[in-house]
Protein backbone atom coordinates (compact mmCIF):
# COMPACT_ATOMS: atom_id res chain seq x y z
CA UNK A 1 0.00 0.00 0.00
CA UNK A 2 1.32 3.46 -0.43
CA UNK A 3 1.68 5.85 1.74
CA UNK A 4 -0.11 8.96 2.62
CA UNK A 5 1.52 12.22 3.27
CA UNK A 6 -0.29 15.19 4.89
CA UNK A 7 -0.51 18.06 2.64
CA UNK A 8 0.48 20.05 6.07
CA UNK A 9 3.27 17.77 5.82
CA UNK A 10 6.29 18.35 3.18
CA UNK A 11 7.98 15.06 1.55
CA UNK A 12 11.80 14.33 2.21
CA UNK A 13 12.58 16.06 -0.70
CA UNK A 14 10.52 18.82 -0.51
CA UNK A 15 12.66 19.75 2.59
CA UNK A 16 15.95 18.99 0.86
CA UNK A 17 14.49 20.98 -1.70
CA UNK A 18 13.59 24.38 0.59
CA UNK A 19 16.45 24.08 2.75
CA UNK A 20 17.56 22.22 6.09
CA UNK A 21 16.24 23.72 9.60
CA UNK A 22 18.24 23.62 12.35
CA UNK A 23 17.52 24.74 15.83
CA UNK A 24 19.71 25.07 18.70
CA UNK A 25 19.30 25.92 22.20
CA UNK A 26 22.34 26.21 24.16
CA UNK A 27 22.67 27.60 28.03
CA UNK A 28 25.73 28.51 29.66
CA UNK A 29 26.77 29.70 32.79
CA UNK A 30 28.04 33.02 33.82
CA UNK A 31 31.31 32.62 32.22
CA UNK A 32 29.69 32.02 28.75
CA UNK A 33 26.77 34.08 26.67
CA UNK A 34 23.19 32.35 26.61
CA UNK A 35 23.04 31.49 22.73
CA UNK A 36 19.20 30.42 21.15
CA UNK A 37 20.08 29.80 17.19
CA UNK A 38 17.99 29.30 14.57
CA UNK A 39 19.78 29.14 11.37
CA UNK A 40 17.99 29.00 8.14
CA UNK A 41 19.64 28.01 4.66
CA UNK A 42 16.72 28.30 1.78
CA UNK A 43 16.05 29.36 -1.57
CA UNK A 44 14.25 32.62 -2.90
CA UNK A 45 10.95 30.64 -2.59
CA UNK A 46 8.95 31.33 0.76
CA UNK A 47 9.76 28.85 3.67
CA UNK A 48 7.39 25.78 4.29
CA UNK A 49 6.58 26.24 7.38
CA UNK A 50 3.04 28.01 6.79
CA UNK A 51 3.07 30.26 9.85
CA UNK A 52 7.00 30.11 11.40
CA UNK A 53 7.82 33.51 12.04
CA UNK A 54 10.98 35.30 10.73
CA UNK A 55 14.14 34.91 11.90
CA UNK A 56 15.34 37.96 13.99
CA UNK A 57 18.53 38.11 15.14
CA UNK A 58 19.90 40.34 18.27
CA UNK A 59 23.69 39.96 19.09
CA UNK A 60 24.99 40.99 22.43
CA UNK A 61 28.30 41.22 23.68
CA UNK A 62 29.81 40.72 27.19
CA UNK A 63 33.49 41.09 28.34
CA UNK A 64 34.40 41.05 24.94
CA UNK A 65 32.94 37.82 23.72
CA UNK A 66 29.78 38.09 21.85
CA UNK A 67 26.60 35.74 21.61
CA UNK A 68 23.73 35.36 19.40
CA UNK A 69 20.10 35.36 19.75
CA UNK A 70 17.15 34.52 17.25
CA UNK A 71 13.65 34.47 18.16
CA UNK A 72 10.93 33.99 15.80
CA UNK A 73 8.06 36.22 14.56
CA UNK A 74 5.09 37.24 11.76
CA UNK A 75 3.26 34.55 9.86
CA UNK A 76 4.83 33.46 6.40
CA UNK A 77 7.02 36.13 5.87
CA UNK A 78 10.48 35.02 3.91
CA UNK A 79 13.35 33.41 5.27
CA UNK A 80 15.82 35.87 6.16
CA UNK A 81 17.53 37.55 8.74
CA UNK A 82 16.81 41.41 10.24
CA UNK A 83 19.86 42.30 12.84
CA UNK A 84 17.99 44.05 15.61
CA UNK A 85 20.45 46.89 17.71
CA UNK A 86 23.40 46.08 19.43
CA UNK A 87 23.41 46.23 23.16
CA UNK A 88 24.73 49.88 23.90
CA UNK A 89 28.39 49.92 25.69
CA UNK A 90 29.24 52.57 27.56
CA UNK A 91 32.71 54.13 27.75
CA UNK A 92 33.11 54.29 31.58
CA UNK A 93 36.14 57.05 31.95
CA UNK A 94 34.17 59.33 29.30
CA UNK A 95 31.10 58.94 31.52
CA UNK A 96 32.51 59.63 35.12
CA UNK A 97 34.34 62.98 33.24
CA UNK A 98 31.44 64.69 31.86
CA UNK A 99 29.50 64.15 35.23
CA UNK A 100 32.30 65.61 37.26
CA UNK A 101 32.08 68.58 34.96
CA UNK A 102 28.37 68.95 34.81
CA UNK A 103 29.15 69.36 39.20
CA UNK A 104 31.80 71.67 38.81
CA UNK A 105 29.55 73.54 36.23
CA UNK A 106 26.87 73.82 38.58
CA UNK A 107 29.01 75.05 41.58
CA UNK A 108 30.00 77.79 39.67
CA UNK A 109 26.49 79.29 38.34
CA UNK A 110 26.06 78.58 42.13
CA UNK A 111 28.07 82.05 42.54
CA UNK A 112 26.86 83.73 39.51
CA UNK A 113 24.97 86.74 39.90
CA UNK A 114 21.64 86.91 38.15
CA UNK A 115 19.88 88.91 35.74
CA UNK A 116 18.80 92.30 37.46
CA UNK A 117 15.43 92.16 36.10
CA UNK A 118 13.65 95.88 36.59
CA UNK A 119 10.68 95.56 39.16
CA UNK A 120 7.53 97.62 38.84
CA UNK A 121 5.92 99.89 41.83
CA UNK A 122 2.79 97.81 40.71
CA UNK A 123 4.54 94.81 41.19
CA UNK A 124 5.71 95.44 44.32
CA UNK A 125 2.67 93.03 46.19
CA UNK A 126 3.84 89.94 44.41
CA UNK A 127 7.25 89.91 46.26
CA UNK A 128 5.82 91.65 49.91
CA UNK A 129 5.16 87.62 51.40
CA UNK A 130 6.72 87.13 54.81
CA UNK A 131 10.28 86.34 54.89
CA UNK A 132 10.26 82.67 56.66
CA UNK A 133 12.78 80.04 57.17
CA UNK A 134 12.49 76.83 54.35
CA UNK A 135 10.42 73.64 55.41
CA UNK A 136 12.56 71.70 53.43
CA UNK A 137 16.14 73.62 54.05
CA UNK A 138 19.29 72.12 51.68
CA UNK A 139 20.75 69.96 55.20
CA UNK A 140 17.42 67.90 54.76
CA UNK A 141 17.47 68.14 50.60
CA UNK A 142 20.12 66.59 49.90
CA UNK A 143 19.84 63.55 51.80
CA UNK A 144 16.51 62.87 51.21
CA UNK A 145 17.68 63.40 47.68
CA UNK A 146 20.68 61.49 47.27
CA UNK A 147 20.41 59.03 50.06
CA UNK A 148 17.04 57.93 49.76
CA UNK A 149 17.56 56.54 46.30
CA UNK A 150 20.92 55.69 46.80
CA UNK A 151 19.52 53.52 50.13
CA UNK A 152 17.68 51.33 47.89
CA UNK A 153 20.29 50.92 45.07
CA UNK A 154 22.59 49.59 47.73
CA UNK A 155 19.82 47.53 48.90
CA UNK A 156 19.06 46.16 45.70
CA UNK A 157 22.73 45.30 45.01
CA UNK A 158 23.57 43.44 48.37
CA UNK A 159 20.62 41.24 47.43
CA UNK A 160 21.43 40.23 43.50
CA UNK A 161 25.44 41.21 43.55
CA UNK A 162 25.29 42.22 40.16
CA UNK A 163 27.34 45.22 39.73
CA UNK A 164 26.95 45.69 36.01
CA UNK A 165 23.27 46.97 36.82
CA UNK A 166 24.68 48.81 39.61
CA UNK A 167 26.44 50.56 37.47
CA UNK A 168 23.99 51.46 34.52
CA UNK A 169 21.83 53.15 37.74
CA UNK A 170 24.51 54.89 39.17
CA UNK A 171 25.06 56.65 35.77
CA UNK A 172 21.56 57.24 35.01
CA UNK A 173 20.92 59.02 38.16
CA UNK A 174 23.78 60.92 38.18
CA UNK A 175 23.26 62.47 34.79
CA UNK A 176 19.95 63.60 35.36
CA UNK A 177 21.30 65.19 38.87
CA UNK A 178 24.02 67.00 36.74
CA UNK A 179 21.81 68.10 33.49
CA UNK A 180 18.99 69.33 36.12
CA UNK A 181 21.96 71.72 38.20
CA UNK A 182 23.08 73.36 35.28
CA UNK A 183 19.75 73.33 33.55
CA UNK A 184 17.68 75.16 36.59
CA UNK A 185 20.85 77.52 37.70
CA UNK A 186 21.16 78.51 33.89
CA UNK A 187 17.49 79.27 34.06
CA UNK A 188 17.53 81.31 37.32
CA UNK A 189 20.57 83.75 36.16
CA UNK A 190 19.19 84.06 32.53
CA UNK A 191 15.17 84.89 34.04
CA UNK A 192 16.40 87.00 37.64
CA UNK A 193 13.27 86.73 38.45
CA UNK A 194 12.46 88.11 42.46
CA UNK A 195 11.34 85.40 44.57
CA UNK A 196 8.11 86.68 46.77
CA UNK A 197 9.63 87.70 49.86
CA UNK A 198 12.43 89.67 47.44
CA UNK A 199 11.08 92.63 49.44
CA UNK A 200 12.11 92.39 52.50
CA UNK A 201 15.73 91.64 51.40
CA UNK A 202 15.73 94.58 49.73
CA UNK A 203 14.41 96.51 52.33
CA UNK A 204 14.50 94.53 55.84
CA UNK A 205 13.47 97.75 57.83
CA UNK A 206 10.64 98.12 55.30
CA UNK A 207 10.74 101.52 54.28
CA UNK A 208 10.61 101.86 50.17
CA UNK A 209 12.63 104.96 48.99
CA UNK A 210 11.53 106.66 45.48
CA UNK A 211 14.23 104.78 42.88
CA UNK A 212 13.47 101.44 44.46
CA UNK A 213 17.14 101.38 45.00
CA UNK A 214 17.98 98.35 47.90
CA UNK A 215 18.92 99.05 50.95
CA UNK A 216 20.00 95.33 52.30
CA UNK A 217 23.46 95.10 53.22
CA UNK A 218 23.26 91.48 52.64
CA UNK A 219 24.63 90.46 49.03
CA UNK A 220 24.47 86.83 49.39
CA UNK A 221 20.81 87.16 50.05
CA UNK A 222 19.73 89.60 47.37
CA UNK A 223 21.71 87.44 44.83
CA UNK A 224 19.29 84.78 45.93
CA UNK A 225 16.39 86.70 46.06
CA UNK A 226 16.40 87.01 42.33
CA UNK A 227 16.63 83.29 41.74
CA UNK A 228 13.58 82.87 42.20
CA UNK A 229 12.67 80.60 38.83
CA UNK A 230 12.42 77.70 38.15
CA UNK A 231 12.48 76.23 41.45
CA UNK A 232 15.44 74.15 42.21
CA UNK A 233 14.15 72.34 45.42
CA UNK A 234 11.25 71.65 43.11
CA UNK A 235 13.39 70.27 40.82
CA UNK A 236 16.00 68.71 42.66
CA UNK A 237 12.91 66.98 44.28
CA UNK A 238 11.55 65.08 40.89
CA UNK A 239 14.63 64.25 39.26
CA UNK A 240 15.57 62.29 42.23
CA UNK A 241 12.79 60.98 43.71
CA UNK A 242 11.13 60.81 40.53
CA UNK A 243 13.89 58.80 39.02
CA UNK A 244 13.27 56.52 42.22
CA UNK A 245 9.72 55.58 41.15
CA UNK A 246 11.02 54.74 37.79
CA UNK A 247 13.60 52.69 39.30
CA UNK A 248 10.76 51.23 41.41
CA UNK A 249 8.29 50.97 38.28
CA UNK A 250 10.68 48.69 36.61
CA UNK A 251 11.73 46.96 38.85
CA UNK A 252 8.19 45.47 40.34
CA UNK A 253 6.77 45.46 36.45
CA UNK A 254 3.94 47.72 37.19
CA UNK A 255 3.16 48.54 33.38
CA UNK A 256 3.32 45.26 32.59
CA UNK A 257 1.20 42.14 32.83
CA UNK A 258 3.96 40.61 35.26
CA UNK A 259 3.24 42.91 37.76
CA UNK A 260 -0.14 44.90 36.57
CA UNK A 261 -3.07 45.38 38.98
CA UNK A 262 -1.32 44.68 42.15
CA UNK A 263 -1.86 47.28 44.77
CA UNK A 264 0.83 47.29 46.97
CA UNK A 265 3.17 47.65 44.32
CA UNK A 266 1.61 51.16 42.90
CA UNK A 267 1.20 52.62 46.30
CA UNK A 268 5.56 51.89 46.34
CA UNK A 269 6.41 52.73 42.81
CA UNK A 270 3.81 56.62 44.15
CA UNK A 271 5.10 57.64 47.40
CA UNK A 272 8.91 58.89 45.91
CA UNK A 273 6.41 61.10 44.05
CA UNK A 274 4.53 61.62 46.69
CA UNK A 275 7.39 63.35 48.76
CA UNK A 276 8.73 64.87 45.59
CA UNK A 277 5.56 66.78 45.42
CA UNK A 278 4.88 67.80 48.96
CA UNK A 279 8.26 69.28 48.67
CA UNK A 280 7.52 71.25 45.67
CA UNK A 281 4.28 72.34 48.29
CA UNK A 282 6.44 73.72 50.53
CA UNK A 283 8.49 76.05 48.51
CA UNK A 284 5.01 78.31 48.41
CA UNK A 285 4.07 77.86 51.79
CA UNK A 286 7.05 79.39 53.37
CA UNK A 287 7.15 81.90 50.34
CA UNK A 288 10.25 81.04 48.52
CA UNK A 289 8.74 80.10 45.40
CA UNK A 290 5.93 81.74 43.43
CA UNK A 291 3.05 78.51 41.91
CA UNK A 292 4.91 79.18 38.20
CA UNK A 293 8.57 78.67 39.89
CA UNK A 294 7.21 75.00 41.24
CA UNK A 295 5.39 73.93 38.23
CA UNK A 296 7.91 74.58 36.15
CA UNK A 297 10.60 73.44 38.33
CA UNK A 298 8.49 70.12 39.23
CA UNK A 299 8.49 69.46 35.54
CA UNK A 300 11.79 69.83 34.43
CA UNK A 301 13.07 67.17 37.01
CA UNK A 302 10.16 64.82 35.86
CA UNK A 303 11.11 64.77 32.18
CA UNK A 304 15.42 64.58 32.89
CA UNK A 305 14.73 61.42 35.50
CA UNK A 306 12.79 59.73 32.58
CA UNK A 307 15.15 60.54 29.59
CA UNK A 308 18.12 59.67 31.95
CA UNK A 309 16.38 56.86 33.10
CA UNK A 310 14.96 55.43 29.47
CA UNK A 311 18.95 55.91 28.28
CA UNK A 312 19.83 52.57 30.42
CA UNK A 313 16.54 51.05 30.90
CA UNK A 314 13.63 49.31 28.53
CA UNK A 315 10.51 50.78 28.38
CA UNK A 316 7.95 50.18 31.03
CA UNK A 317 5.99 47.63 28.70
CA UNK A 318 8.72 45.34 28.34
CA UNK A 319 8.95 42.51 29.75
CA UNK A 320 12.57 42.63 30.53
CA UNK A 321 12.13 46.11 32.05
CA UNK A 322 13.38 45.44 35.22
CA UNK A 323 17.07 44.81 33.56
CA UNK A 324 19.26 47.86 32.27
CA UNK A 325 20.19 47.78 28.36
CA UNK A 326 23.94 46.34 28.61
CA UNK A 327 22.39 43.47 31.07
CA UNK A 328 23.76 40.13 29.65
CA UNK A 329 20.49 38.36 30.57
CA UNK A 330 18.15 41.20 28.77
CA UNK A 331 18.44 39.53 25.22
CA UNK A 332 14.72 39.71 23.94
CA UNK A 333 13.36 43.43 24.57
CA UNK A 334 9.75 42.95 23.07
CA UNK A 335 6.31 44.38 24.49
CA UNK A 336 4.47 42.06 26.98
CA UNK A 337 1.45 41.91 24.25
CA UNK A 338 2.29 40.86 20.76
CA UNK A 339 -0.81 40.19 18.26
CA UNK A 340 -0.29 37.03 16.65
CA UNK A 341 -2.03 35.49 14.26
CA UNK A 342 -3.63 31.82 14.66
CA UNK A 343 -2.22 28.64 14.49
CA UNK A 344 -4.01 26.96 11.37
CA UNK A 345 -6.38 23.82 12.65
CA UNK A 346 -4.12 20.57 11.84
CA UNK A 347 -0.93 22.25 10.89
CA UNK A 348 1.60 20.34 12.63
CA UNK A 349 4.71 22.68 13.63
CA UNK A 350 7.91 22.01 11.66
CA UNK A 351 10.41 22.88 14.37
CA UNK A 352 11.17 22.05 17.78
CA UNK A 353 11.56 26.17 18.49
CA UNK A 354 8.56 26.67 16.26
CA UNK A 355 6.01 24.97 18.97
CA UNK A 356 7.20 27.14 21.12
CA UNK A 357 5.71 30.41 19.10
CA UNK A 358 2.68 28.35 18.21
CA UNK A 359 -0.19 31.45 18.63
CA UNK A 360 -3.40 30.45 20.05
CA UNK A 361 -6.58 32.67 20.60
CA UNK A 362 -7.13 35.97 22.80
CA UNK A 363 -7.87 35.21 25.69
CA UNK A 364 -6.21 31.61 26.19
CA UNK A 365 -2.58 31.50 28.18
CA UNK A 366 0.29 31.85 25.79
CA UNK A 367 3.39 29.26 27.08
CA UNK A 368 5.56 30.74 24.46
CA UNK A 369 6.98 33.25 26.76
CA UNK A 370 7.71 31.26 29.87
CA UNK A 371 9.71 29.13 27.12
CA UNK A 372 11.39 31.70 25.24
CA UNK A 373 12.53 33.06 28.67
CA UNK A 374 13.66 30.33 29.77
CA UNK A 375 15.84 29.69 26.31
CA UNK A 376 17.23 33.03 26.29
CA UNK A 377 17.82 33.88 30.47
CA UNK A 378 20.87 33.89 31.87
CA UNK A 379 21.65 33.54 35.61
CA UNK A 380 21.56 37.05 36.27
CA UNK A 381 17.65 37.18 35.20
CA UNK A 382 17.02 34.26 36.81
CA UNK A 383 18.32 36.15 39.94
CA UNK A 384 16.59 39.11 39.35
CA UNK A 385 13.25 37.05 38.70
CA UNK A 386 12.90 37.51 41.92
CA UNK A 387 11.12 41.09 41.97
CA UNK A 388 8.44 38.94 39.67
Amino acid sequence: MTALHSPAVPATNDIENFGIHRVAALQINSSCKVAVECCVKSNEKQSFIPHSPAITRHRMTSKGMGSSAYACGGPGTPAGQKKLPRAPEYNLPLETIVRIALTCIYIALEFKAPFMRKIQPEELWLYRNPRTDSYVPLTMLWPIVLGVPGLMFTLHYLRTRDRQELRCTVLAFTLGLGLNGVLTNTIKIAVGRPRPDFFWRCFPDGVLNDQLHCTGTDVRALMDGRKSFPSGHSSFAFVGLGFLSWYLIGKLHLMNDRGRGRSVRVIASGLPLFAATMIAISRTCDYHHHWQDVTVGSLIGICLSYLCYRQYYPAFADRNCHLPYQQDGALLHSPSRVKRPLQPAGTPPSSPLATNFTTRAEGEGDDSDTETRRLLSSPTEQKDAKWI
